[in-house]
């Protein structure tokens, strides 16, 4: 144990004499500047880092320890507010199911280059069981995700938030190609886009939106890359009394997933879970 005198010198000098074989790291924190240090400059990094893995490992244990039903009675109050919210915005809306006009969109889209992954074969990847498996870790605003294919025509019953509206709700009608009739007002994508849409329902039947997912190839040179990639725009559509608030939560929350879920069909090809031909 160090004697007082000792600890009283150590106090006085500077973190680069106190561990002279450490590398050290500077960061500025709203506006005030720290130092830290350590043996391993790899893993020197800046404090969000540091949280960003510490807050994925919390998540991950409550959301498995919750498990679905759990999360529904946990969060109850919050959904509860969430379908007070969008049963307003479908009320003041001029957008209706089945109108051209008074619907706004959220679009995120992202280019992404992996070795495996095409247009169709991500299409495979969503569609099967292994979609809702890397659910969870796909955005931290996501609780669960249950599917049911039938065909070309997904089921799902989701439990997620997009900047703390959190919502369970179903899409009971992905379907490709989508239903123009139904949804006139949607993005008409060239013939080279694989494209799908479905209703966005609160648990009641409410349709308080319509999600939008299209994929097509594209070449790599185009982007100054070496392996060609596959182009994914998501697309949330809204009665137009949404504010453009949410519509920039979405935004981010979609990006978010393109990167992470693309990755994940990646890793499950590359590993064999999904068979491509």
């Amino acid at each position: 144990m160090l004697s007082k005198a000792a600890l009283a010198l150590a106090a006085t000098l500077p973190l680069g004499a106190l561990a002279s074989s450490n590398v050290t790291f500077t960061e500025t924190i709203e506006g005030y500047t720290f130092i830290k240090s350590g043996p391993k400059p790899e893993s020197l990094a800046p404090k969000i880092n540091y949280e960003w893995e510490a807050a994925q490992i919390a998540l991950n244990l409550l959301k498995t320890s919750l498990g679905p039903d759990g999360m529904l009675t946990t969060l109850a109050l919050a959904i509860t507010e969430a379908d007070t919210f969008w049963k307003n915005i479908a009320e003041i809306s001029t957008g209706k199911i089945g109108t051209e006009d008074g619907w706004v969109s959220a679009d995120g889209q992202g280019v992404a280059f992996l070795p495996n992954v095409t247009a169709q074969r991500f299409v495979q990847w969503y569609l099967s069981p292994l979609a809702d498996t890397a659910n969870n870790e796909a955005n931290p605003e996501h609780y669960f995700k249950r599917t049911t294919v039938v065909g070309s025509t997904a089921q799902s019953d989701i439990l997620e938030g997009w900047g703390g509206i959190t919502t369970h709700f179903t899409v009971p009608n992905f379907s490709m190609p989508p239903n123009a009739t139904r949804y006139p007002f949607i993005h008409s994508h060239g013939t080279e886009w694989i494209t799908a849409a479905g209703d966005k329902a609160l648990m009641d039947g409410t349709v308080f939106g319509v999600l939008q997912i299209a994929a097509r190839d594209v070449t790599g040179s185009d982007y100054n890359q070496t392996m060609n990639g596959v182009h994914i725009w998501a697309s949330v559509w809204y009665g137009d009394a949404v504010k453009d608030e949410h519509l920039e939560d979405e935004r981010k929350h979609m990006t978010t997933e393109i990167i992470n879920l693309t990755l994940q069909a990646q890793k499950d090809i590359e590993s064999g879970k999904l068979v491509v031909s």
